[in-house]
């Protein structure tokens, strides 16, 4: 019946609940708008990563995509299962550090790193970075010489493969603002600055052609650039590389359209395809990184909203407005997202009138879901939005001065508080009174 099951149920009195919490007990304890976690799912994922990729192929790792969900909780429950990460800036380095993450299985993004983001990461041994632009093997080697200390470097190479949902979320055309071009050997260029650099050492090339990907041909497709890349350093430069990053860009399901592959089905794809092509060329296998962020907490998310006032406009539109909106979930807006959702104190009943979901932003296109069958939604009732596990909470803001709302973890019947509603306080924290 819904996206995430098995961890969303129904129970007796007709209240959804998830990992067998009543989200009717959860918004009495919390309030609205939640954002409700399925720690089960997420360690579901995270054990997949470890049963199907860590533990049956040698030398590789998976590293979580932090900025789909970035909180202490998140990387507690990673390093559990064997999981390194990616950060793509300080601050989702700060929390890392701060649960406890092992600096060595950190990896540093990003096209634009500040010098001070880079001293900050090379100063507590963050120092596998994928390199992503001429500027930053500059600043990066001075900065790692400076600190007697080394940067080990991963290119970021842009393969000319298109693929992904939204455009805003494709990243391996040639028009990105992302890494190094492959079209014109740009890349072979950086390599062979970072191999004269004192401060750094190189260690392979890194792929990440869009987010929201369903066709397996387009990681195959990559895979097969990404061997002739590897075959072009050995014979252009003399190095063959230590380790190959495929990327991430599992798709999810957002609703029953949706038919994302199957996590296996996509890993396989990519071993043989590098096996093959690395035997066939007669070079070492390298470390294979692999970079899952929506795939391990999309489905886990849920995010609970209180029905507020309502506006039906005849022959034209039924508006529900709900206590959230573009504040806590932009990728409607953003990306023209789309999600299923039902109303929660009245789950497994009768899905009969036909309404579109506003927020309470001071925005016409604050719209969450347009023209969805619900439960006849009324004032007081509660709305839950499926599969807002990645880039909700992460992308949120406070527009109209809105706290963010908290997030609860729930497992095996329990629900722990893992980040407080913000206050109105909090609005005026960081604002000088002279």
């Amino acid at each position: 019946m819904f996206i995430q099951t098995p961890f969303a149920t129904v129970n007796d009195r007709h209240e959804l609940c998830v990992d067998g919490v009543s989200v009717m007990d959860l918004s009495n304890k919390y309030g609205t708008p939640l954002y409700i976690m399925s720690e089960g799912h997420i360690r579901s994922q995270f054990a997949l990563l470890k049963d199907k990729f860590i533990d049956r192929y040698p030398n590789v790792l998976p590293l979580y995509a932090s900025k789909a969900f970035s909180c202490l909780a998140i990387y507690k429950i990673a390093q559990e299962y064997g999981v390194g990460i990616d950060c793509v800036s300080a601050g989702e380095l700060s929390i890392a550090l701060k649960a406890g993450m092992d600096p060595t299985k950190i990896y540093f993004h990003g096209n634009n790193k500040l010098p001070s983001e880079i001293e900050y990461a090379l100063s507590r041994g963050v120092n596998h970075f994928v390199v992503d632009n001429f500027y930053e093997i500059k600043i990066a080697n001075e900065i790692a010489e400076r600190l007697g200390t080394k940067v080990y470097a991963t290119v970021r190479v842009v393969p000319g493969v298109k693929s992904g949902g939204h455009a805003y979320i494709q990243t391996g055309a040639k028009d990105t603002k992302f890494g190094f071009s492959s079209h014109d050997g740009t890349y072979l260029k950086a390599i062979e600055q970072i191999l004269k650099a004192p401060g750094m050492e190189f260690e392979g090339i890194h792929c990440h052609i869009g987010s929201q990907i369903f066709e397996l041909e387009a990681y195959t497709t990559a895979m097969t650039h990404f061997v002739g890349f590897a075959k072009e350093i050995k014979d252009t430069l003399g190095v063959e590389i230590k380790k190959l990053n495929a990327g991430g860009g599992y798709g999810i399901a957002y609703t029953h359209e949706d038919h994302p592959l199957d996590f296996e089905v996509i890993t396989s794809a990519i071993m043989k395809t590098i096996q093959e092509g690395f035997a066939k060329n007669n070079m070492r296998m390298p470390m294979v990184l692999i970079e899952p962020g929506r795939f391990v907490v999309g489905n886990a998310g849920i995010t609970l909203y209180t029905v507020g006032s309502y506006k039906d406009i005849p022959g034209v539109r039924k508006y529900v407005s709900v206590d959230g909106g573009m504040t806590d979930n932009i990728r409607s807006a953003l990306y023209d997202a789309k999600y299923e959702a039902v109303v929660a104190n009245k789950a497994d009943l009768a899905a009969d009138t036909l309404v579109t979901v506003a927020g309470k932003n001071c925005e016409s296109g604050d719209i969450l879901i347009k023209d969805i069958m619900l439960q006849d939604p009324q004032p007081g009732d509660l709305l839950a939005m499926f599969s807002t596990g990645a880039y909700h909470y992460t992308m949120s803001s406070n527009y109209n001065q809105l706290p963010k709302p908290a997030i609860v973890f729930t497992y095996q019947g329990k629900d722990r508080l893992v980040v407080r509603r913000q206050t109105f306080d909090d609005l005026i924290a960081y604002d000088v009174e002279e």
